[in-house]
C-alpha cells in the first residue's frame, strides 16, 4: 500500500486498492470491505444474506478515486444556509455569505441559534452530524426538530461552484412528523432537474475533506481517556471510518466467538439425556456425539424422528402405517361394473347380433387364408375358387355382419375392462408385509388375506369375482386396518417417549450448526480484523505525514506565549490499546503532551490537525465551517487565532460560529477584514440575524467617530480619517470588483489576481466603475456622470488626505464618502 496514494485517496479507496493486491481470501476481503460500509452491510456478509435468494455476495468495492477524477469537482462555496424547523430555529431563518475567499463570524450567546445553522449544513451535506452522532438515541433523535415547529422541517444549503452561473441547492427536508432518519434530500443545479445527492462528483470527497469542525471534537481531546482522543483526532483528519470499522469487525469478533462455543458447553447435558433414553435411537444418537468429531447428519436426521433404515424393524412399522387400501365403495363399484357387463354379454348368447360377431371372425379369417393363397380352391369345400372376386364380395359381407356385431363386441370390451379396473386396485402383495416388523404387530392375516385377493383379481372369472370378490376384498381391508391400527399405537408409544429426546437432539443440533459457522466466520474476522490494523497504520502515517509541517506552523500561531513546544504525532495501537502519540517539549524538557497541555492548548492542536486537511489543495471545498472553537482559549491565543482564520481566509472561505465576544473584539481590535453576524433568538425560536459592521461601515464608523473625537488634533484628525475614508472606498471597490467579476463565472484565483494587480485607489476605482484597471485617467468624468462633483471631490480628499492634513470639513467628507461607497456597492 504506497503511502502517496493514502495520503491523497478516500479510506475506501485506499482499503479496496490494498485488498485487490495482498492476496486475502475472498471472504476477508468482503468482510473489511462491509465493516468500512456499515453495521448492516457486516451482519449481512457475517450471516451471508447479502445476495440474491439468501446466498453470499461480494461486497460492492467503493467508487474509485480514479473515477471521481474522471468528473473532477468544481472549486465550492457557501451562499447560503437556510433554515426551517431545525434544532433552535423554527420559522425560516437565512444566513447569507459572500461566496469567495474571506472570514465569516457569526456570533450569538449560547443557545440563540446560531449552532444551528452550522449543525444543518453539515446535515445538509454529510447526512450525519459530528455533535451529536454519539448520542442520537437519546439528544439528537428526540430534539433534532425544533419544539415550536408544527409543520414541515427544511434545510437549504446553497453553493456557489466556480466557473458555473447560478447556484447548488442542497436540500433536506422532512414532512410533519416524520422521523429524523425519514428525509427527503436532493440536489439542484441551477436550470436542472433535481439529483440524488450522491450524483454530484463532490459528494464522494466530504469524508476525505470533510469541511467541518465541531466543538464536540475539539472537546473530544479533553476527556483524558487515550481511544476517544484517537478517535477524535481521527475524526478530524477524516479517519474516523478506519476505528468504526474495527470497532465492527471486533465486536463481531466477539460474538462470533461466544457464538462457536454454545454447542460445546451443552454438549455434556445432551449426553446425559441420551443415556437416560432405552430408545434404539438414543444409541445411535449417542454414537454420534462421541469423541472429538461430531456426526451431525445423522443427529439432524435422528432428531426428525428417522432410524438405522426402512429396513429395520422399526423402520417397517411407518410402512405398515402408510400403506394404501382401496375404499370398499370403490372396490363394490368395481364388481359391479364387472356384473353389469356380464349381464350384458350374456343377453346377447344365441342372438343374431352374436352369430353376425361369430360368423364375421369366421370370414375374416378366410380373408387372410386368401390373401396368401390367391385363387385356390376352398380349402374346407373344396369347390369354388377363391378368387378376386371372392375377396371383394367376401369384405362386404364382412362389414355387414360388422355392423350387426357391434352391440356383441362392445359389450365383451366392456366386460374386459371391467375386470381390468378390479385387477388394478390393489397390485401383489405390498413387501412390507412380507417382512417381519418385530414381537409388537403380525402381519399374517393381513398378508395372507392380501394374497388370497390378489390371487382371485389376477385369474379370477367374472363369475368368480361376483361370486366371493367383495367378501374376500372385505377380509383385506379388515385385515390392514387392524394391523395398522396396531402399528400406530406402537408408533405413538415410541413417539411419546421419543418426542422429548428428540426435540433436546433438533435444538442441541441447531446450536451445533451455528457454532460451527459461526468459528468459520471468525476464522475469517479474526483475518480481516489483522489485516485492517496494518493497512491503517499505513493509513495514518501516510495521512499524518503530509500535514506535519502546516500543523506546526498553524500551532506556532495559535500558541501564542505558550511555552509547549509540537513534536510528531501519531495514532498508535488498535481497538482498546489505541492511543494518541504525541511528543511536546515544555521549556525544552520533553514531556507527554496530554498530560501538560491546557484546554485551550488541546483545542488549538485540534485546529493545528483539522485545518491543513480542510484545506488541502486537492480538496473541491474551498470553505470551512468551525463551531465553537475560542471556548477555553486565553486572550492571547483569541488574537492568535483571530490571526491564523484571518490567514485561511485569505484562500478559503472560512465560516467561524461562536458565543463567545472576544474573537469579534479581537478581530475588530487587529483590524482584520471579516463580517460579523449577529444571531439574536426571539420568542418562539424565531431568529434573527443582523450584519454587525461590514468593512465599509466599519471604516467609515471609525472615521464619524474620529470627526466628532477632542482628544486629536485637527491636523492628526484630518489625516486618520481621510485615511479610514480611503479604506471604505478601497473596500467598497473590491466588493464592487468580486461580486460582479464572480457572477460572471471568474475563479476566485483570478479575482484576487486583478485586484492585487490595482495597487491604487484610482486604479481600483477605474476596474469597479470601467472594468479596466489602466483607465484611471477616466475615473473622475465616469465619477461624474454617476455621481456628480461630490464623487469626484470624495476620491479626491481620500486620496489627498494621506498624505498631509485634509482642511476640508470632516463630517461632510464622511457623508460624501458613504455616499459614494454606497453607489459602488450597488
Amino acid at each position: 500500500m504506497e503511502t502517496g496514494a493514502a495520503a491523497n485517496a478516500s479510506v475506501e479507496d485506499i482499503i479496496a486498492s490494498g485488498l485487490d493486491g495482498a492476496g486475502q481470501p475472498e471472504p476477508v476481503s468482503d468482510l473489511v470491505l462491509a465493516a468500512l460500509l456499515g453495521e448492516s452491510e457486516l451482519a449481512a456478509v457475517i450471516n451471508g444474506t447479502n445476495g440474491t435468494n439468501g446466498t453470499a455476495a461480494a461486497v460492492p468495492a467503493p467508487a474509485s478515486a480514479e473515477a471521481a477524477a474522471d468528473n473532477a469537482a468544481p472549486e465550492l462555496y457557501l451562499q447560503a444556509i437556510a433554515v426551517e424547523g431545525f434544532r433552535g430555529i423554527s420559522t425560516k431563518a437565512e444566513l447569507r455569505l459572500q461566496p469567495g475567499p474571506g472570514l465569516t463570524v457569526v456570533a450569538g450567546r449560547n443557545g440563540s441559534g446560531k449552532s444551528s445553522f452550522a449543525e444543518a449544513a453539515e446535515l445538509a451535506l454529510t447526512g450525519d452530524n459530528k455533535r451529536w452522532s454519539g448520542e442520537r438515541s437519546a439528544v439528537w433523535r428526540d430534539g433534532w426538530r425544533n419544539l415550536h415547529t408544527a409543520g414541515e422541517t427544511r434545510i437549504c444549503t446553497e453553493l456557489a461552484a466556480q466557473a458555473q452561473p447560478g447556484v447548488i441547492k442542497v436540500v433536506r427536508e422532512w414532512p410533519a412528523g416524520a422521523r429524523l432518519d425519514d428525509a427527503t434530500s436532493y440536489l439542484q443545479a441551477h436550470g436542472r432537474a433535481r439529483q440524488p445527492l450522491r450524483a454530484a462528483s463532490w459528494t464522494q470527497q466530504l469524508e476525505l475533506f470533510r469541511p467541518f469542525l465541531s466543538y464536540a471534537e475539539l472537546g473530544a481531546l479533553l476527556n483524558g481517556r487515550p481511544s476517544e482522543m484517537y478517535d477524535a483526532i481521527q475524526a478530524i483528519l477524516g479517519l474516523d471510518q478506519l476505528v468504526d470499522a474495527e470497532k465492527r469487525l471486533d465486536a463481531q469478533r466477539k460474538s462470533l466467538d461466544e457464538a462457536s462455543k454454545v454447542a460445546g458447553r451443552t454438549l455434556i447435558d445432551l449426553r446425559t439425556r441420551l443415556a437416560g433414553s432405552s430408545d434404539e435411537r438414543a444409541r445411535l444418537a449417542e454414537r454420534a456425539v462421541a469423541g472429538r468429531s461430531i456426526d451431525l447428519d445423522t443427529v439432524e436426521s435422528l432428531a426428525v424422528g428417522a432410524d438405522d433404515g426402512p429396513e429395520s424393524a422399526s423402520g417397517l412399522l411407518p410402512q405398515i402405517v402408510a400403506i394404501e387400501v382401496p375404499s370398499a365403495d370403490t372396490v363394490a363399484t368395481a364388481i359391479e361394473k364387472v356384473r353389469h357387463a356380464a349381464q350384458r354379454v350374456a343377453s346377447l348368447a344365441d342372438t343374431p347380433a352374436e352369430d353376425a360377431r361369430r360368423l364375421a371372425g369366421l370370414l375374416a379369417a378366410a380373408l387372410d387364408h386368401q390373401a396368401s393363397h390367391p385363387d385356390e380352391a376352398c380349402p374346407v369345400c373344396g369347390g369354388r375358387a377363391l378368387d378376386a372376386a371372392w375377396a371383394d364380395a367376401t369384405r362386404a359381407e364382412i362389414a355387414r355382419l360388422q355392423r350387426l356385431a357391434h352391440d356383441a363386441q362392445e359389450t365383451r370390451t366392456d366386460l374386459a375392462a371391467a375386470l381390468a379396473a378390479v385387477r388394478g386396485l390393489t397390485g401383489p402383495v405390498p413387501r412390507v408385509l412380507l417382512a417381519d416388523p418385530g414381537s409388537e404387530v403380525d402381519p399374517a392375516s393381513a398378508r395372507a388375506a392380501w394374497q388370497s385377493w390378489a390371487e382371485l383379481a389376477a385369474s379370477g372369472t367374472a363369475e368368480q369375482l361376483m361370486a366371493t370378490g367383495a367378501d374376500q376384498f372385505a377380509a383385506v381391508a379388515d385385515a390392514v386396518a387392524e394391523l395398522q391400527s396396531g402399528a400406530a399405537a406402537v408408533l405413538a408409544r415410541r413417539s411419546e417417549a421419543w418426542q422429548p429426546v428428540a426435540a433436546a437432539l433438533a435444538a442441541w443440533a441447531e446450536k451445533a450448526r451455528a457454532s460451527e459457522r459461526a468459528a468459520a466466520k471468525l476464522a475469517e474476522v479474526r483475518q480481516a480484523i489483522a489485516w485492517l490494523r496494518r493497512a491503517g497504520q499505513e493509513i495514518r502515517d501516510a495521512r499524518m505525514a503530509p500535514f506535519t509541517r502546516m500543523s506546526a506552523e498553524v500551532w506556532s500561531m495559535l500558541r501564542q506565549e505558550s511555552n509547549v513546544d509540537l513534536g510528531p504525532i501519531r495514532l498508535v495501537g488498535a481497538a482498546t490499546q489505541r492511543k494518541l502519540s504525541l511528543d511536546v517539549t515544555v521549556d525544552g524538557v520533553d514531556g507527554a503532551a496530554l498530560s501538560v497541555m491546557s484546554q485551550g492548548e488541546l483545542h488549538a492542536l485540534g485546529l493545528a490537525l483539522f485545518l491543513p486537511r480542510a484545506t488541502a489543495q486537492e480538496s473541491p471545498f474551498r470553505f470551512i465551517v468551525i463551531d465553537d472553537p475560542v471556548q477555553a482559549m486565553d486572550p492571547a491565543k483569541v488574537d492568535g487565532l483571530a490571526r491564523l482564520l484571518s490567514r485561511v481566509a485569505s484562500e478559503r472561505q472560512v465560516v467561524v460560529f461562536t458565543h463567545d465576544d472576544r474573537l469579534p473584539e479581537a478581530i475588530r481590535r487587529l483590524q482584520l477584514p471579516a463580517t460579523i453576524w449577529e444571531v439574536v433568538r426571539r420568542e418562539q425560536s424565531v431568529v434573527e440575524l443582523t450584519k454587525n459592521e461590514d468593512p465599509v461601515s466599519r471604516y467609515l464608523d471609525d472615521a464619524r467617530a474620529l470627526a466628532l473625537t477632542t482628544e486629536l488634533s485637527e491636523d492628526a484628525k484630518g489625516v486618520v480619517v481621510a485615511g479610514f475614508c480611503r479604506s471604505a472606498l478601497e473596500a467598497a471597490c473590491q466588493a464592487a470588483i468580486r461580486a460582479r467579476l464572480i457572477s460572471r463565472g471568474v475563479r476566485h484565483s483570478d479575482v484576487e489576481q486583478a485586484l492585487t494587480k490595482a495597487s491604487t485607489l484610482r486604479m481600483l476605482m477605474a476596474l469597479a466603475l470601467l472594468k479596466d484597471a489602466e483607465r484611471g485617467q477616466d475615473v473622475d468624468a465616469e465619477l461624474r456622470k454617476r455621481f456628480g462633483q461630490a464623487g469626484v471631490n470624495a476620491l479626491a480628499a481620500a486620496n489627498a488626505g494621506t498624505h498631509g492634513a485634509y482642511r476640508g470639513t470632516l463630517k461632510a467628507l464622511v457623508n460624501d464618502v458613504e455616499r459614494l461607497a454606497g453607489g459602488l456597492r450597488a
